[in-house]
Order: C-alpha cells, then sequence, then structure tokens
C-alpha cells in the first residue's frame, strides 16, 4: 500500500483505528480515455507533513481504465497498486469518487474523495462512518453499529419486551461503525451531502511530474 492513494488509505487507517468507513459493492469501473485527475507520467510524490523524502511513482492509465501506480525506485514493502477514479461531476467542484480496488476475498470495497488543486493531489482516501451516519440513513445507506464488549465478562440480560440485547455495565464498543451502500444512487447522495458539509480532506500529496 505504497502508492500516492494506497499510502494515504495507510495513513488514514492508522488515525481510525477505532471506527471503520463507507463501504459497498465495487459500483464503479475506470475510463480509460480519462482515468483520473493525474495525468500518467513519472512523478516526484511528496506527503505533505509527513516530514519524509519524497518517493518516484510512475502512474499509468491502464486499457481498463484502472489507475497504476508503479515505484521507479522500490523501497521496502513498496509494490505497485491500482484503484479506480470516477468524476464526481455532481458537485460542481473538479471532485474524484476513490474507489479501492475489490479483493478476491472481500465483496465490498471501500470509498473516499479526492481533488487535484494546482500540483497537490487533496485526499480523503476513506470517509469516517461514525461522524457520518446520520448523512449516510439519509441518503439510504445503511450504519452496522460496532459489537458489544462486555468489559467485565459479565452476561447481557434481554431488555424487557425486546429482543435485543441490552450492553451490561462496563461494556464497550468494539470498534466503529461501518457505513454500508447497496446501490451507487445511495452512494452519490451521501456524497453531495457529504461535500455539502465541507469537510477537511486529511491528505495532501504534492506531485511534480518528471518524465512520460
Amino acid at each position: 500500500m505504497q502508492s500516492p492513494v494506497r499510502l494515504a488509505f495507510a495513513i488514514a487507517a492508522a488515525l481510525l483505528l477505532s471506527s471503520c468507513w463507507w463501504v459497498g459493492p465495487p459500483f464503479y469501473k475506470g475510463d480509460p480515455a480519462h482515468a483520473g485527475p493525474v495525468r500518467p507520467g513519472a512523478y516526484k510524490v511528496d506527503l505533505l507533513g509527513d516530514g519524509k523524502p519524497a518517493h518516484l511513482y510512475r502512474i499509468a492509465w491502464e486499457p481498463d481504465g484502472t489507475i497504476l501506480t508503479t515505484p521507479l525506485r522500490p523501497r521496502k514493502d513498496e509494490e505497485s497498486s491500482r484503484v479506480i477514479m470516477a468524476r464526481f461531476a455532481a458537485t460542481g467542484r473538479d471532485l474524484w469518487i476513490v474507489q479501492d480496488m475489490p479483493d478476491e476475498d472481500k465483496a465490498e470495497v471501500s470509498y473516499g474523495l479526492a481533488e487535484l488543486r494546482g500540483d497537490v493531489l487533496w485526499l480523503s482516501p476513506v470517509i469516517d462512518c461514525d461522524t457520518t451516519a446520520d448523512i449516510v440513513r439519509a441518503a439510504g445507506g445503511e450504519v452496522e453499529e460496532p459489537a458489544t464488549t462486555n468489559v467485565e465478562d459479565a452476561d447481557v440480560a434481554p431488555a424487557a419486551n425486546s429482543t435485543q440485547a441490552e450492553p451490561a455495565a462496563g461494556s464497550k464498543p468494539s470498534g466503529g461503525a461501518t457505513c454500508h451502500f447497496r446501490d451507487r444512487a445511495s452512494l452519490e447522495r451521501a456524497l453531495r451531502a457529504y461535500v455539502a458539509t465541507n469537510p477537511p480532506f486529511p491528505e495532501r500529496i504534492r506531485l511534480k511530474r518528471i518524465g512520460d
């Protein structure tokens, strides 16, 4: 996970260990004629604010419209990666939906946003579910609350007249909520509402083109 986008995914994951994100089936296919906001070529890539040396990558638009990012001078644990970016034109800004590539062992992918401002790619590579649950529900998405774990190993007693279990004293959620979208329309309604809140994009990646 060391391409510009994948690196940001990894950092965001580290920052959001207590919660989960917006997920759904892979709704988008890449456009080979316009696969993303960054033109193909070789780039010097700086993740702003991390205090580390720049990385060198080649960005290519594949025939199927996915974006292939390959390290030019691989460092430890660096490898090529692929994502899909789909233009989100309904916002009136140059925003792109970031769709993680599906793995064979999972049915859902994560969703985020990107916007190119000059030579800096602003990224919200994943969107936190806990802080956006109301937006998701209003758009027709589903919010899966985390399971509750009793820290004192006490029994969980059912509430009166209810088939649901009430958390016992001393219990705590085992993780953050996950926001699920079953169709593209509900995801895009939620994205429009989310963008309208002017959320901060946590990652900023400076791109300097150094060759074809």
